[in-house]
């Protein structure tokens, strides 16, 4: 099942295959629907992209600014405050917590696949 989106996407890859037909074999700096293809695609390493994006500060229903990066897990789900700079400073008492956590529950699915083995 296809939805109008993906058969007009079909449609234009249709249309740029017969374009391809009549195109030379050789694509030149002068080009100019190869100059367009290549300016509209996204590079990861990009260091003049950041100045084409604006930052998003997150706001909550309070508007208090909130963490937008990523952040360890915790026990009690608690976010960092907005000014965090990502280093963790803990004892590392909640990633072994998790870690145990995440041992017991696989050797509790693997004690049940042994069982249904037998």
């Amino acid at each position: 099942m296809r939805g109008d989106v993906q058969r007009l996407e079909k449609a234009e890859r249709m249309e740029k295959l017969k374009d391809a037909k009549y195109m030379g074999v050789s694509r030149y700096a002068d080009d100019v629907e190869l100059n367009e293809e290549l300016k509209e695609r996204d590079r990861w390493n990009d260091p003049a992209a950041q100045f084409m994006t604006k930052k998003k500060e997150r706001k909550t229903k309070t508007g208090k600014p909130v963490y937008a990066g990523a952040a360890a897990p915790n026990r009690y789900g608690i976010r960092p405050g907005y000014r965090w700079d990502g280093v963790d400073r803990g004892t590392g008492f909640e990633k072994q917590w998790f870690e145990a956590r995440n041992r017991k529950e696989a050797v509790k699915n693997l004690e049940y696949a042994w069982q249904m083995d037998e």
